[in-house]
């Protein structure tokens, strides 16, 4: 059956973060399901000449105007810089649960409710983060739409926001995480470890849905690149380090470990970074570990990342167990490669996901075991995954559990109407 569904994302194409790489996905996919999806975001990074064929409805944001107090139209992205901060903006301590829930969520809430009143939609899926897309699907919800509340990342679990300062403001933001996903009609995580941690606390009972490859995303065969060290073995890293979970500091210290022990191995070897760096990654990046070596190759177009993908030896991934939920898109990019992995993420989930494929991995704070595992990818003792086992992470199959969600929440909204209606 056909449905109208309105999708609210904040992360929407011109912007060129990763964040944009699940709903762009999840909207066209379900739209060849045959269903009719609007996409509701922000204006910030400006507008696209297919806005209105999509179609995509754009609202204002306060993001935008202080960009043209900088002289500015639209907010860069975080990757059209070689270089980023990895602070958090300062009012990210003083608003609950982020800043964009004054910013932008107002207004997504009042365009919302005026598009239910013209299309009347028969579903709302608002995708985090940020935290606060959520508000409007709960402002429909009150209206009677069904809502399914998409969880990307996790809100207090082993969250990417800073702490907030004081105990009244970490209570407001649990209590808004239980009120709200508590109120949707279906909660879905891209990881069970953040799906785990919602049952466990009473919250919600969530569905997994992965984030998977797009295989309308894979770039047109060109020419080689000329960016790694046709005489290396390269393992390359694309994207950014970011956050924490993602410390690249036992890896360097594996390949200086590796030049130290084995430097005829090492002199085989090329870390390549493709990607963004702040001034300590920067600096960790440029330590000799000589005969190896690192290449900082910087940030770009994300076309020519994928591109560049298929042309390394190998492809790493790190996660460390901290961040046990760490299952981003990058993974599934590196398996749609079809290169062989490097995964520095024991004990996590795309670290699971990498040993049900049939790979290895090794824990990712570990400067020994990842020397060992450099030696053995040198040495050609990586495997690709096999093509066929990465299918149930390859679209359209996450917008097909999406759609079945779709009618799950429908179902359930029903339900709980004609049982208020009876009584």
């Amino acid at each position: 059956m056909s449905r109208s569904i309105l999708l609210v994302a904040y992360f929407y194409p011109p912007c060129r973060d990763t964040g944009i790489l699940r709903p762009v996905s999840m909207a066209r996919w379900l739209r060849r399901l045959g269903h009719r999806v609007t996409v509701l975001t922000t204006s910030a990074y400006g507008e696209l000449e297919t806005d209105a064929e999509e179609p995509v409805v754009r609202t204002a944001d306060a993001q935008r105007w202080r960009a043209r107090l900088a002289g500015a139209e639209t907010v860069g992205a975080l990757f059209d810089s070689d270089t980023y901060s990895g602070k958090p903006h300062p009012l990210s301590k003083v608003i609950v649960p982020e800043p964009l829930a004054v910013a932008w969520a107002p207004f997504a809430r009042r365009r919302a409710l005026a598009l239910h009143r013209r299309e009347r939609f028969d579903c709302v899926i608002t995708t985090s983060p940020p935290e606060s897309a959520h508000a409007v699907g709960r402002a429909l919800r009150r209206r009677g739409v069904p809502w399914i509340a998409d969880v990307r990342d996790a809100w207090t679990f082993e969250p990417l926001r800073p702490a907030f300062p004081t105990g009244a403001q970490r209570r407001l933001d649990e209590a808004l995480e239980r009120r709200w996903l508590g109120a949707a009609d279906a909660v879905v995580c891209v990881s069970e470890p953040a799906a785990a941690d919602l049952r466990r606390r009473g919250i919600a009972d969530p569905v997994v849905i992965t984030n998977g490859w797009d295989p309308e995303a894979v770039p047109p065969a060109g020419e080689p690149t000329g960016l790694l060290d046709p005489d290396r073995f390269t393992v390359l890293y694309t994207g950014r380090f970011g956050s924490y979970g993602r410390d690249p500091t036992a890896l360097v210290e594996g390949i200086a470990r590796l030049a130290r022990q084995r430097p005829e191995v090492a002199q085989q070897l090329e870390l390549a970074i493709a990607g963004p760096l702040t001034e300590a990654e920067a600096e960790l990046f440029g330590r000799d570990v000589s005969p190896a070596k690192i290449t900082r190759i910087g940030s770009l177009p994300r076309e020519r990342a994928l591109a560049l993908q298929r042309e390394a030896d190998a492809l790493l991934l790190i996660a460390h167990p901290e961040r046990s939920q760490l299952l981003n898109i990058k993974l599934f990019e590196y398996l749609a490669a079809g290169r062989p992995l490097l995964a520095l993420a024991a004990g996590t989930e795309g670290g699971r996901i990498v040993e049900e494929l049939g790979g290895a991995t090794v824990p990712a704070g570990d400067a020994a075991a990842i020397a060992e595992a450099l030696e053995r990818a040198v040495a050609g003792g990586l495997e690709p995954p096999a093509s066929d086992a990465v299918a149930d992470f390859t679209y359209p199959a996450p917008a097909e559990r999406m759609a079945a969600v779709v009618e799950r929440a429908i179902g359930r909204n029903r339900q709980l109407t004609g049982d208020r209606d009876q009584n």
